[in-house]
C-alpha cells in the first residue's frame, strides 16, 4: 500500500486558516487599542444628541405630555436596546421606555425585580452586565421640571467588543472572512486542478509518451507554462524521430558499406589465392593482369573510404567553407578540359553553354570543383559511347540564384527513382550498377546545401538524366 501523495491544497488551506485566525486576533487587538476610545466618544456624542432631541420634542408639545406621547417620541429616535436604550424618568420616579428593559436595567433604576428562584438576590445577569448612563437631559413643561431623559447602555454579552460597536458589523466581519476563505479555497482548487494537468503531462512524458499535450492551457502564467511544456514535448518528439532516423541510417550505412566492401575484398582475395596457389599454372601476362586487378580493387576501396570520410565530415558540419566569388562558367570550362581525355576515350561529347561570359557565385572553390567532378564522373559512368553531356549555366538575377544544369542522353532516371537519387549507395536498377562508390551524388547534395543552395534530379527529354544545382549568386570579385 503506497503512501498518499500530499496535496498542496491542504497545505494552502491550513496556512490560510492560520492566517484567518491570526488576522482575527490582530483585528481584535487593533479594535481595542486604536478604535475603542474613538468609538466610545462617538457613541457618547450620539447618545447626547439623542437625549437633546427627545427632550426638545417633549417640551415642544402644546399639552401636558402623556406616557403614550413620550413613548412615541422615544421610538422616533431609533431606540435600540441592543446598543442604547432611551429612558424617560418622571419627577415621581416613574420610568417610560420605548421597549421593555432587561431586569438588570430596571433594577438599576430602583425598580424591584421581585422574588424568583434567586430569592431576594438579583439574578446573576445583574452582576455580569453593569448599566452605564451615557447622557442625561432635564425636561421642563411650562417652566416646571417634569423629569429627565437618559441614554443608557450596558456591558455587551461578548466582552471582546468595545462599547458602541454595532453588532451587525461584528457579525458581518467573520462572515465576510469565511466567504473570502471559501472563495480563496475554490480558486486555489481550480489552480491545483490545472497544475495537476501539467503534472500528468510530465508523468506521461517521463514514461515515454511524447504525444501527450495540455489542451487549452490558457493565457495566464500557468497557461504559458503549459504551452512551454507542449513545445518541449514536441521538440522531444522531433528529437526522437531524428534519433530513430539517424539510427536507421547508421544501420543502413553499415549494411551498405559492408555490401560495397564485400565485392572488391572478395575479388582481391580470389586473385591473391590464385597467385599463391602453385598448382595453378599462370603465365607472366596472367599474373600481371591479376596484380593490376588487385590494385584496381584496392583503389576502389580507397575511393570508397575517402568518399565516406568526406560525406561524414560534411554531414557533421566539420568542414569549414572558405567562400569567395567564383566564376562558375570558367570553372565548368576548366573542369571539362581536365576530363577531356576521358570524354574522348569514352566517345562522349561534352559542351558548356552559358548565357553570359561570367556567372559569379559565392562559394568555396575547392568544394565547388568537387561537385563538378562528381557530376561529370557520374555522367561518364552511365553515358554510352556516342552520347552527349551538356553543362548549361544561367543566372536568375531577380531570384538571386545561379543555376547549373548537367544533362546527358544516357539511360536516365525513372520517375519513382528521383526522390532517392541523392541517397547513399542508391542505384536504380541493374542498368546503373556500374563501378563507383555510390556516394558521389550524396556528397554533391551535402556540399550544395552547406552553401545554402538547392539540388534536385529530373528526367531528361526524351531520355537521359538531369541534375540541377542552384547556388546563391554573387556580384563578382571586389
Amino acid at each position: 500500500m503506497g503512501l498518499r501523495v500530499r496535496s498542496l491544497f491542504w497545505t494552502f488551506a491550513g496556512a490560510f486558516l492560520a492566517v484567518v485566525v491570526v488576522a482575527t486576533v490582530l483585528q481584535g487587538i487593533a479594535i481595542f487599542a486604536f478604535f475603542s476610545p474613538g468609538l466610545r466618544d462617538l457613541f457618547t456624542r450620539q447618545a447626547h444628541n439623542r437625549v437633546l432631541r427627545v427632550a426638545h420634542d417633549i417640551e415642544s408639545l402644546d399639552h401636558e405630555p402623556t406616557d403614550a406621547d413620550v413613548r412615541k417620541i422615544l421610538r422616533t429616535y431609533g431606540d435600540d436596546p441592543a446598543r442604547m436604550a432611551m429612558v424617560f424618568r418622571s419627577s415621581n420616579g416613574e420610568l417610560i421606555t420605548a421597549r421593555p428593559l432587561p431586569p438588570f436595567a430596571m433594577s438599576h433604576f430602583g425598580v424591584p425585580i421581585g422574588k424568583g428562584r434567586w430569592g431576594d438576590r438579583p439574578p446573576p445577569e445583574r452582576r455580569a452586565r453593569a448599566v452605564q448612563v451615557l447622557a442625561t437631559e432635564t425636561v421642563e413643561s411650562h417652566g416646571e421640571r417634569i423629569g429627565e431623559v437618559l441614554a443608557i447602555t450596558w456591558r455587551p454579552r461578548v466582552p471582546l467588543l468595545p462599547v458602541g460597536m454595532p453588532l451587525h458589523i461584528v457579525i458581518f466581519l467573520p462572515i465576510a472572512m469565511m466567504v473570502a476563505a471559501v472563495a480563496g479555497l475554490i480558486l486555489f482548487r481550480v489552480l491545483i486542478r490545472r497544475i495537476r494537468k501539467l503534472e500528468s503531462l510530465a508523468m506521461r512524458v517521463a514514461e515515454g509518451d511524447l504525444s501527450a499535450r495540455v489542451h487549452t492551457p490558457g493565457p495566464d502564467e500557468i497557461g504559458r507554462l503549459g504551452r512551454q511544456l507542449n513545445r518541449m514535448t514536441e521538440n522531444l518528439a522531433a528529437a526522437r524521430v531524428r534519433v530513430e532516423s539517424g539510427e536507421r541510417q547508421r544501420r543502413q550505412l553499415l549494411a551498405d558499406v559492408s555490401h560495397e566492401l564485400a565485392t572488391p575484398l572478395t575479388s582481391i582475395r580470389g586473385y591473391t589465392e590464385t597467385l599463391l596457389n602453385t598448382n595453378v599454372p599462370l603465365s607472366g601476362d596472367e599474373r600481371r593482369q591479376y596484380l593490376v586487378d588487385v590494385v584496381s580493387e584496392t583503389q576502389r576501396i580507397e575511393a570508397l573510404v575517402q568518399d565516406l570520410f568526406d560525406l561524414t565530415r560534411l554531414e557533421a558540419g566539420a568542414v569549414s567553407l572558405q567562400k569567395e566569388p567564383i566564376d562558375l562558367a570558367a570553372l565548368c570550362n576548366r573542369t571539362v578540359e581536365r576530363y577531356g581525355q576521358r570524354f574522348v576515350e569514352g566517345g562522349i561529347t561534352a559542351l558548356v553553354r552559358t548565357e553570359s561570359e561570367t556567372a559569379w557565385v559565392d562559394a568555396d572553390g575547392r568544394r565547388l570543383e568537387q561537385v563538378l567532378d562528381n557530376l561529370i564522373t557520374n555522367a561518364l559512368r552511365y553515358v554510352p559511347s556516342g552520347g552527349h553531356v551538356w553543362l548549361d549555366i544561367s543566372c536568375e538575377a531577380a531570384n538571386g540564384w545561379t543555376r547549373l544544369r548537367v544533362t546527358d542522353d544516357g539511360p536516365g532516371f525513372e520517375a519513382n527513382d528521383l526522390p532517392h537519387v541523392f541517397d547513399r549507395f542508391y542505384r536504380a536498377d541493374a542498368s546503373r550498377s556500374t563501378p563507383g562508390t555510390g556516394l558521389g551524388l550524396a556528397i554533391v547534395r551535402e556540399i550544395v546545401e552547406r552553401h545554402q543552395g538547392r539540388v534536385w534530379a529530373e528526367c531528361g527529354e526524351p531520355t537521359g538524366a538531369v541534375i540541377v544545382v542552384e547556388l546563391p549568386a554573387a556580384s563578382g570579385p571586389a
